[in-house]
Order: C-alpha cells, then sequence, then structure tokens
C-alpha cells in the first residue's frame, strides 16, 4: 500500500495584527496538517482566524500584521522563508485559492477570456495564443459552464453569481495546483448553487487529485466535501476530528455549539442550551471560550487549556 504523502504542514502558528496602540493575537499555537489529495475543512464563526491562515500559506498578510512563531512547511519545504520571488512561483501556481465574492475578485474591465488567458501565459510562459485559447475553453468546460465560447467573450458583470465562481475556480485550476485554498466559496451563493458548486469541488479534488482546503462558517457544508474538520475559536483550534466523529460525537462545547445552531435552522433542535453568556473577556492564560461556555467549570477560571487526545484520534482544547 502506497503511503500518502504529507502536502502541508502548519505548525504551532501564531500571528499578530496592529491595531491602534495593541497587538492583537489573531492566530494562537494553531497546527495543522493535510495529506495529498485529501480535503480538510477548517470551520468557525466570523473573525476567528480563517482568512488569516489562508493568507498566510500565500503570504499575502496585511502589512499591520506579523508571525510571531511558528512554520509552514508545503511539500516539505518552508514557506516562510522563501525569497518573494520563490514565493510567486509557487503563489497560483502550486497554490490557488477560490476567493468568497467571484465579482469582487474579477477584473470589471476585462472580458472572461482575457483574465484566463492572462493567468495562463504567466504560469506558462511562450505558449502559443491558440494553445491558451483552447485551454481557456478547456478550463471552462472542465467547471461544466455551458457554451464556453460565448463566456469567454463576456464581462463579469454579464454572468450570475454562480457562473462567477465557476470562473474563479476555472482560473485557480489554469496553473494544475497541488492545493485549492476556498475560503467561503459558496457564502454568497444561493442554497441550490451552493450544492452545485461544492459539488463540482468535489469532483475536480477526484479527477485532478488536488487537494483542498474548505473555509467555511457554515458546519453544514462540511459532510459534502470533506475528509477531516478543524474548528477554530478565537485564533485556536478546540476540534480536531473526521467529519463523521465530529459529527457524530462533538466534544468541545463550541463545537456542540455549532452543531446545534445547524439543526435550529434545520428544525430538528434538541435540548442543549448555553448558560446566559458573560462579555467579561477571559485573561490570556484561561480559556478564551469561558464567556460563553455552559460547562465551564473552577479549573477553566484558573488555568489554561491543554490539548487531549481521544483514543479514535480526536483532539479538543480542553481546561478540564
Amino acid at each position: 500500500m502506497t503511503k500518502v504523502e504529507t502536502l502541508l504542514t502548519i505548525r504551532d502558528l501564531e500571528i499578530e495584527y496592529q491595531a491602534a496602540e495593541a497587538r492583537i493575537k489573531a492566530v494562537d499555537r494553531v497546527n495543522i496538517e493535510m495529506k495529498a489529495r485529501e480535503c480538510v475543512a477548517l470551520i468557525g464563526e466570523s473573525g476567528s482566524g480563517k482568512s488569516t491562515i489562508a493568507n498566510a500559506l500565500l503570504r499575502i498578510l496585511p502589512e499591520n500584521s506579523a508571525i510571531g512563531r511558528g512554520d509552514i512547511l508545503f511539500k516539505g519545504r518552508s514557506l516562510l522563508s522563501l525569497t518573494e520571488d520563490e514565493m510567486r512561483r509557487i503563489r497560483g501556481a502550486d497554490i490557488s485559492m477560490v476567493f468568497q465574492d467571484p465579482h469582487s475578485f474579477l477584473n470589471p474591465v476585462l472580458r472572461i477570456g482575457d483574465q484566463l488567458s492572462e493567468t495562463i501565459k504567466t504560469h506558462s510562459p511562450g505558449m502559443e495564443e491558440r494553445k491558451v485559447l483552447e485551454k481557456a475553453r478547456e478550463l471552462l468546460s472542465v467547471v461544466r459552464i455551458p457554451d464556453p465560447a460565448q463566456i469567454l467573450s463576456r464581462y463579469p458583470h454579464q454572468l450570475s453569481g454562480g457562473m462567477a465562481q465557476r470562473v474563479g475556480i476555472a482560473l485557480a485550476l489554469s496553473s494544475n495546483p497541488a492545493l485549492i485554498i476556498a475560503d467561503e466559496p459558496t457564502s454568497a451563493l444561493d442554497l441550490t448553487i451552493q450544492a452545485q458548486v461544492l459539488k463540482l469541488l468535489k469532483g475536480l479534488r477526484d479527477r485532478f487529485n488536488l487537494s483542498i482546503l474548505l473555509i467555511t462558517h457554515d458546519l453544514s457544508l462540511v459532510s459534502n466535501i470533506a475528509e477531516r474538520v478543524y474548528v477554530m475559536y478565537s485564533g485556536q483550534i478546540v476540534e480536531e476530528d473526521q467529519v463523521d466523529g465530529l459529527y457524530r460525537d462533538p466534544k468541545h462545547p463550541y463545537t456542540v455549539m455549532l452543531l446545534e445552531a445547524v439543526k435550529k435552522l434545520q428544525g430538528t433542535d434538541t435540548s442543549y442550551s448555553a448558560q446566559a453568556e458573560s462579555r467579561e473577556k477571559p485573561a490570556e492564560s484561561r480559556c478564551r471560550f469561558l464567556p460563553r461556555c455552559p460547562q465551564a467549570g473552577e479549573a477553566c477560571r484558573s488555568k489554561a487549556p491543554e490539548y487531549m487526545t481521544f483514543p479514535s484520534g480526536k483532539k479538543i482544547l480542553c481546561c478540564q
């Protein structure tokens, strides 16, 4: 049996932002591992640090940010030690991103064909113009866009949200990447189109042996595509598990509450209920979920949580 190689390792990563006179730790001791041809989901509410991690992978963090410690290894190579020229050869080539709002990502004054052609030429310099156009049409066909020739002549504003997102996926595929980061790729779409885009991503993963890092706040999407899940809260990974294990037996109170939120939306609410939330900010040395946790005990108020590993491989950040 062939051993599956490790494609991506995020090791003890810490990222801070400078805001006014304070420094905010947006990512705190995060560890993530992905195998080749695996789909991993990174979930959590807005502001939990998910997109900061995605931007760190591509080294496109804003100027007011700094990586305090840790490393990011891609195919065993440290991305943080590369020069900008070396990183540019990886960014968009080995690692691509599908963005949340495709209409914001696509250039509004360029036709779709021009944008695809420019991307193809960037990663395949010297390719004949005829072959560039052939590849552009082929990419649109791969993402199941009908009549690719017609779409190539259109501007982004002439496309629906779902169609524009398919173009975004085609752009991400244009360099034959090993890893695609899908950052909230369906949040701007209606439910029917969401399902179509997720089905498309899953099919592309199988067809091209891609790895996909799916970033989302919507836990209901995860079971349709991912094998493993990392749950983030306030910059930390609070639970890690296989998808079926997470749904069947969530351990961290935050994960439980996320699942209950999905059940409420689906009309299958259970009796789990949280205590009244306190907005008191916990000390850095204590559990960050303390003000919202319905299971908080004295230990949570006196010591920092540590990772606990279960026989199944599930990990949670816990102070009990």
